[in-house]
């Protein structure tokens, strides 16, 4: 996947962030890293494990429904959607990151259930159709 700087405007702050992938064997690895634009040495970073479809790819880049575990409401999840990423950098700026400092968030699902989703099946693999 190329990388693509794309920009950003939360709580009248401008980012840029971008996404990367790579596979092995069936697991896909995913780094979503944000920075205050012209300051991408100070970058917040969240990592994310999750199994590949060999067809369709990545659950997280593809568009998954995940449930909301409080409401039982599905919501339509896709890391490219700009509301997503707003959610993240928030979490990330509620969690330690400044906009001036490095931080790296290692498990990105178990945030994803911090934010009241349930990942447990993007943990063990697709179902069975």
């Amino acid at each position: 996947m190329k990388k693509k700087t794309r920009e950003i405007k939360v709580q009248d702050k401008n980012y840029v962030y971008v996404i990367n992938q790579k596979y092995h064997q069936g697991v896909s690895k995913i780094n979503l890293s944000v920075s205050l634009k012209g300051q991408k040495n100070a970058a917040c970073s969240f990592q994310f494990c999750t199994w590949d479809d060999p067809i369709s790819g990545s659950p997280l880049l593809v568009g998954v429904h995940l449930k909301k575990t409080a409401s039982d409401d599905i919501e339509d999840f896709n890391l490219n959607y700009p509301g997503i990423v707003k959610q993240f950098i928030v979490y990330g700026l509620e969690n330690g990151w400044r906009g001036s400092n490095r931080i790296e968030f290692s498990d990105g699902l178990e945030i994803l259930e911090d934010m009241g989703y349930d990942v447990l099946w993007l943990k063990a693999g697709p179902s069975p159709q």
